[in-house]
């Protein structure tokens, strides 16, 4: 079995919205490490860099000086052809102004989803991201903590702009996603035919020849991108693999062919990253929901190192929340290897405005009650450690929930001592 950690690990996301200036990371990250003094003692820390939507990764052709978009906005969503983006942002902010701030309404969208405005107009290229990357790994080893560094990469289009998936590969991302409250293409198929393209990439330096399934490309490049950066490994978001996202319904049919081209894909993941992580965000839905409907098969968990039980407040069945996190735990069998088993807890979210800890107290305080009765199936825990203003936590919320995590520490040292 799975070697439980006497306390649980922490994964915490982070965006480049905490630097002032990209070029100049380190005092962020000090800050970072500060702000989150009391949750890294003692304790492993894993730390999922968000530089945008993984698109960066997908066109990566190893040119440190190449420029590439950054998730530099609130409520991005691309603009629809013959549409600037102003007219869409100005378009959006009306709706949203008349709803929400004139109206009064705190419904799904366009509340959670909140204004369209940039951060920041400062260009992101490989270099810069590489000196983000090594920020946070000297400012560990000098404080002699135990962390581990992943990249995040998203199969649809939100967050910024995705030009491997809207421009240089629709044929492969079809597939559309909410996007800011906008219906959006964009999501990658794994189980689809890539185009000829004669581009160089980083794992395809003579281009991509015609035929070639869209996952096995995302696992090459995810492979080359972590190992020329120097990463322990990537987080897949939103159910990687798994078109039509959060809701059983929203699943394509699911045939042989599809089932065997997903597993495909998460068995050339593993094979491609090869002792390097892959950690997977799962659908919201308990493991036998993910096999029948969508195609996940042992063979696809046994290829991951840990899965994010999914429940962000804004889109999770409450009453799938315990049933679907023992579904997860149950992947570890007696004698046999399995994923550690991630809980999501909410406070902000660095992609749009809404704060759970303030629109949804319900939703929050159920999160840590999960937490505090369920420790017993849990490896860890997973937040968003910045919002979308690049603001940390606030310190309160963050205090009282580690209280929760200590109780759950407990736990964890009784399991790993039997």
């Amino acid at each position: 079995m799975t070697q439980r950690r006497a306390r649980l690990e922490a994964c915490l996301w982070l965006t480049p919205k905490i630097f002032d200036d990209l070029a100049v990371p380190e005092l962020a990250i000090e800050e970072f490490f500060d702000h989150h003094a009391d949750w890294c003692a003692s304790r492993h820390l894993t730390v999922v860099f968000c530089a945008g939507n993984g698109d960066h990764i997908l066109n990566y052709a190893g040119d440190r000086d190449e420029g590439f978009d950054w998730a530099r906005y609130n409520c991005y969503a691309p603009a629809p052809h013959g549409n600037g983006p102003a007219a869409l942002a100005r378009a959006h902010n009306a709706d949203w102004l008349e709803r929400v701030r004139e109206g009064g309404e705190r419904s799904f969208n366009p509340y959670s989803a909140g204004p369209m405005f940039t951060l920041s107009e400062q260009p992101m290229d490989y270099r810069l991201l590489a000196g983000a990357y090594d920020a946070v790994r000297r400012t560990a080893a000098r404080r002699g903590l135990d962390v581990t560094l992943l990249e995040y990469l998203e199969p649809g289009p939100e967050f910024c702009r995705s030009e491997w998936k809207t421009e240089r590969h629709p044929e492969v991302s079809s597939a559309a996603a909410d996007a800011g409250g906008h219906m959006v293409p964009g999501v990658i198929d794994v189980t689809l035919p890539l185009a000829a393209d004669d581009r160089t990439y980083r794992a395809f330096a003579g281009g991509i020849s015609g035929g070639l399934l869209a996952g096995d490309f995302v696992a090459a490049q995810a492979a080359a991108f972590t190992e020329d950066f120097g990463l322990d490994g990537v987080l897949l978001g939103n159910q990687f693999g798994l078109v039509g996202f959060w809701h059983p319904d929203n699943a394509p049919e699911l045939t042989h062919d599809r089932a065997r081209d997903i597993e495909g894909f998460f068995v050339s993941m593993r094979k491609e990253m090869n002792d390097r992580l892959v950690y997977w965000m799962d659908t919201y839905w308990r493991t036998d929901v993910e096999r029948s409907v969508w195609g996940m098969t042992d063979t696809c968990y046994a290829a991951l190192d840990a899965v994010l039980v999914s429940d962000f407040a804004v889109l999770v069945e409450r009453s799938e929340i315990v049933p679907n996190l023992r579904s997860k735990a149950a992947l570890r069998k007696p004698g046999e290897a399995g994923p550690r088993v991630l809980l999501g807890l909410d406070f902000v979210d660095p992609w749009y405005w809404y704060r759970t800890h303030l629109d949804d107290r319900r939703t929050y305080l159920y999160q840590r009650e999960v937490l505090r009765t369920e420790a017993a199936y849990l490896d860890g825990i997973s937040f968003f450690a910045n919002d979308t203003f690049g603001q940390y936590v606030p310190r309160a919320r963050l205090d009282e929930t580690l209280e929760v995590v200590r109780a759950a520490d407990a736990v964890a040292r009784v399991l790993s001592d039997t």
